[in-house]
């Protein structure tokens, strides 16, 4: 398992979160899907990155 992208996986799923509560309490609705839609592309950057970590021999193809 390929230690660097589980921890930017897990970077990215902390900007995922903040992103959604500001979306909580953003004062304008165009802010809200904004934030939501930068939380929603987070989440998936974070599960390409955990995927790829799971890849068996990812780190010996230098990746």
């Amino acid at each position: 398992m390929d230690h660097d992208r589980v921890r930017q996986a897990q970077a990215l799923r902390v900007k995922a979160l903040m992103c959604r509560r500001w979306a909580d309490t953003a004062r304008d609705s165009e802010g809200a899907a904004r934030l939501a839609a930068m939380a929603s592309a987070y989440e998936g950057q974070a599960d390409a990155f955990e995927q790829e970590a799971a890849t068996p021999g990812c780190a010996q193809r230098g990746r």
